[in-house]
């Protein structure tokens, strides 16, 4: 049965809500890259109208997440090589930097919690549950080590470049063929470092942990590859 796009006191439109599956859909990869988005078939799969789907592909036109192209439609744009390493060296340079940050200044209660996003990060990959529960819950525990540092501006600028790398993540795991281990081999030296204090060995974990999502997703070969 094809999900319905509702509006209901509260939970905004009907354009909002063909926003949210449409903007869901493309990040779970279910609208494959390079593909025009048919009117005609998200109106039958969704149930919406002319009117919200074209306001929720304009929504979605200006995060880059859709293309506009004159007398086509809305294409779903293919993430380049380029775009993709830049994100990753983004992510590199600001979590590096912040787990370091973090290592210094996280207070009692705060390592108490990020115990906690660890621990529900790795059983969600052990129990291989939806990507969706995986994705959040690795965006939130990276997100709780900005709050760590105690820094706003670094936690503004990761929460943008988390965001602009969600497509990404969907990509990290659906290729990952070893997820429950990587989420407990990588993320626990992460726990380890900042809860000791250590600045250099959070730094190299945080390091470890994107590194290895950026090998499942281009290879070692293009990733040392030169502009």
């Amino acid at each position: 049965m094809p999900t319905r796009a509702k509006a209901s006191d509260g939970d905004g439109t009907l354009a909002d809500e063909a926003y949210r599956l449409l903007k869901q859909s493309i990040l779970r990869g279910e609208f494959p890259e390079g593909a025009f988005l048919s009117e005609a078939e998200v109106a039958k799969r969704f149930r919406i109208g002319r009117t919200p789907f074209r306001e929720a592909c304009n929504r979605l036109r200006n995060e880059q997440l859709l293309d506009a192209v004159p007398r086509r439609g809305f294409l779903v744009p293919e993430m380049s090589f380029h775009e993709v390493r830049d994100l990753l060296e983004a992510r590199l340079i600001l979590e590096g930097v912040i787990a370091e940050l973090a290592a210094k200044r996280a207070d009692e209660t705060q390592l108490t919690e990020f115990q906690r996003l660890y621990k529900a990060a790795v059983q969600l990959a052990r129990t291989k549950s939806g990507m969706d529960e995986v994705v959040q819950a690795n965006t939130v525990f990276h997100l709780h080590i900005a709050r760590m540092a105690h820094n706003r501006e670094l936690e503004a600028l990761l929460r943008g470049v988390l965001e602009r790398s969600t497509r990404l993540f969907y990509m990290i795991v659906r290729s990952s063929p070893t997820l429950d281990r990587d989420a407990q081999d990588l993320l626990k030296p992460i726990v380890d470092a900042i809860r000791k204090k250590d600045p250099a060995a959070a730094h190299k974990a945080v390091i470890a942990d994107i590194t290895r999502g950026q090998m499942n997703v281009l290879g070692r070969e293009l990733w040392e590859k030169p502009r």
